[in-house]
């Protein structure tokens, strides 16, 4: 699979679940704001998947970075909800929670991604040492019960097939 479509397929999926369990159970309680909450849900759970995923997939702490930036947003979103109607204050709560959600989703899918690489790498480097042990190729037996177990993975991590 394209490497954009991995991660714009788990983007959309975290940002759907981040806005889907706030908004549900959000709608039960402000049925006059549905769309001002559906907008505000919708943004906040694309920007926690954003965060999420970008994080999950780099090798740098970036929690101290964006969990200090989402207190921020929602502080200001929730003094200007409030400043403009008490009643819609209450979907900032809401919103918290699609950040959180979708956060939290996303940046486990991304640094499962991630380590995707590093197995992969790993995989090569054992099936490459494997490969050239001359111990190992020549015993039939060996190399046989070594390509039932391995092989399949080996083959799948490398850019060459080797048959026997």
């Amino acid at each position: 699979m394209n490497y954009e479509l991995i991660v714009l397929t788990r983007f959309f999926t975290s940002s759907v679940i981040g806005f889907a369990v706030p908004f549900v159970i959000a709608a039960i309680w402000q049925r006059n704001a549905i769309k001002e909450l559906a907008i505000i849900l919708i943004t906040l759970s694309a920007i926690g998947a954003c965060a999420g995923i970008a994080g999950g997939m780099s090798r740098t702490g970036a929690v101290g970075s964006i969990i200090p930036a989402f207190l921020g947003l929602l502080g200001g979103l929730s003094i200007y909800l409030f400043g403009i109607d008490r009643s819609k204050g209450l979907i900032a709560s809401f919103g918290a929670s699609a950040v959180a959600i979708s956060l939290i989703v996303a940046y486990t899918m991304g640094a499962s991604y991630r380590n995707l690489g590093d197995d992969h790498r790993d995989i090569r480097t054992y099936c490459a040492k494997a490969y050239t042990d001359s111990k190992l190729l020549s015993d039939e037996a060996a190399f046989k019960r070594f390509t039932d177990r391995m092989g399949k993975l080996c083959n799948a991590s490398m850019s060459w097939n080797i048959n026997r």
